[in-house]
């Protein structure tokens, strides 16, 4: 009985060698033909999943809320427009010392200086993101109440329960204060603001804050929750330039 030679590829056998090596060969031709032809439809399926997952993302980013600014950003202050002496304070809602110097400072400022008509005191947002966890997202809620004409009010609310800075909590604040919720909800969730309060913050540092509160009285550099003393003696000394 003739032996014969298997294939390895394809199990057919052949009674010479140079048979299989024919064969062989126009297998193999044909197996590189078949590789082409699935080689792009590979990358049309690929290219496929990218173009879902793009349009995925897209119906995400459509979908997130709508929020058009009532106003464009304008400064927050308390006093005098054109007061000679102007206090800025840079400041995290979260911060325990700007808290400090909210309950114990900030009132004795306004009450000598600021209703007097002396000083003009300035907010200007340093959230620490990267210690605060909150931070931010207080500073961006406090834009949406100035977007509706409270910012100094939701501003004491936030620093009258700075251990509750919670996302909920903050928009429970709005509605406390009297604010449209929805629009205020459909504000923050837009994180339409997230620039204003960058801007501050990049100023801040242009102007070599690193910490907060940080303060200037007029260019008269104050670091930390100081007593009202030390804001009097700097207040005092600008004062006496006029």
């Amino acid at each position: 009985m003739e032996e014969k030679i298997e294939c390895r590829d394809c199990g057919k056998r052949f009674s010479v060698q140079e048979a299989l090596e024919q064969h062989r060969k126009a297998k193999h031709e044909e197996m590189k033909k078949e590789r082409k032809l699935k080689l792009p439809m590979k990358w049309i399926a690929v290219t496929a999943i990218v173009i879902i997952i793009a349009a995925g993302g897209y119906m995400l980013v459509s979908s997130a809320p709508k929020y058009t600014p009532v106003s464009g950003y304008s400064e927050h202050f308390l006093g005098a427009e054109n007061a000679s002496v102007v206090v800025i304070e840079y400041s995290d809602f979260q911060c325990s010392f700007c808290g400090r110097f909210y309950q114990q400072t900030e009132p004795q400022i306004i009450e000598e200086y600021v209703d007097t008509g002396k000083v003009k005191f300035v907010y200007r947002h340093f959230p620490l993101a990267q210690t605060h966890q909150y931070a931010q997202k207080a500073a961006e809620a406090s834009e949406c109440a100035s977007d509706q004409g409270k910012f100094w009010e939701y501003h004491d609310r936030l620093f009258d329960n700075q251990n509750a800075l919670f996302p909920a909590s903050l928009k429970k604040y709005a509605a406390d204060i009297g604010l449209d919720k929805a629009a205020f909800d459909a504000c923050l969730d837009s994180g339409v603001m997230a620039s204003r309060v960058q801007s501050g913050f990049e100023e801040g540092q242009g102007r070599g804050v690193r910490s907060t509160p940080t303060f200037f009285v007029n260019n008269v550099k104050i670091e930390g929750a100081q007593p009202f003393a030390s804001f009097k003696q700097a207040i005092e000394s600008e004062l006496g330039k006029t």
